[in-house]
């Protein structure tokens, strides 16, 4: 661990231990310790196609985490990634003009898209701030150890599967209810398991609106995707997938009368989710 920290004052050495780590991305980490954000920064502990993440500590000693978008990766996010921007409300008439500002208004978006999620009561890492290509959020660890990020669930799979498939449709509906957003890309390849509770990560890009125009497919492609996942590898009875589409679509339009019960499920008409399922089938 030792070996991996690095201070304010030789910050500019990481250019030479991580990719990563372009000029760009050194001024904005330096604009972050400044603003007394980021005291330490570590290894990184997961890599994706836009983003590494890279363990950090706050100036009061708790564990951060640093998604770093690749500054580089212009291409691959109008190729694959573009259209979720431009369905987007939030992003109606942003003009980009460069690698870079894509960039940004990708970082921009995860931000804001987690702070939905995680007001409406969802559990996903805390967002902190961000600056340019850098998102600061709650680092998720592993059974509490320090710098031990929490596995995928497809690689640490949950203790009772059948509860945890009901908290998963909970928060995708707390998600869609209140936050008005959809994962969109949600699976058990962005669902992490800390040994006490799920936490769904990646918030990114593809995450939409409930009011994008493409919203509806985005939400049946989750519901079928998390029902794929536990039905195969738990053969556990899911709900049928156009069904609960259909039911949350429902509640949606009476949003305003959401309550929470004790469980944190969204009492609607005095109804839970899983009671209207139930009625159903």
């Amino acid at each position: 661990m030792e070996s991996r920290r690095f201070r304010i004052k030789d910050i500019d050495q990481l250019k030479t231990i991580d990719d990563v780590f372009n000029q760009y991305t050194i001024d904005a980490l330096r604009e972050l310790m400044n603003r007394r954000v980021i005291d330490e920064v570590y290894g990184p502990v997961a890599q994706g196609k836009e983003a590494k993440v890279i363990w950090a500590k706050a100036p009061d000693g708790t564990d951060i985490a640093l998604k770093i978008f690749y500054t580089s990766t212009a291409q691959f996010i109008r190729g694959g990634r573009y259209k979720y921007l431009l369905g987007d409300p939030r992003f109606t008439g942003v003009r980009i003009t460069n690698t870079r500002k894509l960039v940004e208004y990708w970082c921009r978006k995860e931000f804001s898209n987690l702070g939905d999620a995680y007001n409406a009561g969802v559990r996903v890492p805390k967002p902190i701030t961000f600056n340019r290509n850098i998102l600061v959020m709650e680092f998720i660890s592993y059974r509490g150890i320090s710098g031990i990020p929490a596995p995928l669930i497809k690689d640490e799979p949950p203790e009772n599967p059948a509860a945890a498939y009901l908290t998963i449709i909970k928060y995708v509906e707390r998600a869609f209810i209140l936050g008005k957003i959809i994962h969109a890309d949600l699976s058990e390849f962005n669902i992490v398991n800390t040994g006490n509770e799920l936490v769904i990560i990646d918030w990114g890009g593809s995450a939409v609106k409930a009011n994008h125009p493409n919203a509806t497919e985005f939400l049946l492609r989750d519901i079928e995707n998390v029902n794929r996942y536990f039905s195969r590898e738990f053969r556990i009875e899911v709900f049928n997938s156009k069904v609960l589409l259909n039911t949350l679509l429902r509640r949606y339009e009476h949003r305003d009368k959401a309550m929470s019960d004790d469980d944190d499920w969204l009492l609607i008409n005095g109804k839970r989710l899983i009671d209207e399922l139930s009625a159903n089938n």
